[in-house]
């Protein structure tokens, strides 16, 4: 019962997104409309498009920051469970276990090394 409930519930909000960027674009078009009509000089389409899109550059540089955050908190969590003496807690954990967190840490520096390779081409194109 839970697991439709949730199902239906995500199926709603996504219906009402959806919904909502019908009607921005609804909106969008009465505008142009009545600018038409008034025969004021329309903005081109493609600026009103790009607002919505997605600042890819910017996900980049959060989830480059993000991984290497995680990486860093991981060996160091696992480096000080580690340092002490085996007790109840960190007795299945096995020795080197801290470089786990590399995995993450190598993530992020993909990710922002992705970022600065961008930012480099949009310069170039810039000028």
């Amino acid at each position: 019962m839970g697991d439709a409930i949730i199902g239906v519930s995500l199926v709603g909000f996504i219906a009402f997104l959806q919904w909502l960027k019908h009607d921005r674009r609804n909106m969008m078009h009465r505008e142009r409309m009545a600018a038409i009509e008034k025969g004021v000089e329309l903005p081109p389409l493609i600026q009103e498009v790009q607002r919505s899109t997605w600042n890819i550059q910017r996900l980049l540089l959060l989830f480059g920051w993000s991984w290497i955050a995680v990486g860093i908190g991981t060996v160091v969590l696992l480096s000080v469970l580690l340092s002490f003496p085996p007790s109840e807690v960190t007795k299945d954990i096995p020795q080197g276990m801290q470089a786990a967190g590399l995995i993450p840490l190598g993530l992020g520096i993909a990710y922002l090394v992705t970022y600065r390779a961008g930012e480099r081409r949009e310069q170039a194109s810039r000028g």
